[in-house]
């Protein structure tokens, strides 16, 4: 059996703590580290969601949400 789980103020807490009886010994191997994901592969999904924006929104943003003239 395999389990995940996270270390929170150095107790071990898996992600299903209801798989084991209380009392139930386990032997613990870390998983090897991995490699962050850059900004586009986290947000990747939601590009493209909101319909309707403004061309110039990324280089008018200050005017779009503050409301200054733009530039």
């Amino acid at each position: 059996m395999e389990m995940e789980g996270v270390v929170h103020n150095g107790v071990i807490i898996p992600d299903d703590a209801t798989a084991l009886p209380e009392g139930t010994r386990v032997r613990i191997s870390p998983a090897p580290p991995q490699e962050p994901k850059s900004f586009g592969e986290r947000f990747a999904q939601f590009k493209g969601a909101v319909t309707g924006l403004p061309a110039d929104l990324a280089q008018q943003h200050e005017h779009y949400r503050l409301g200054t003239p733009k530039r």
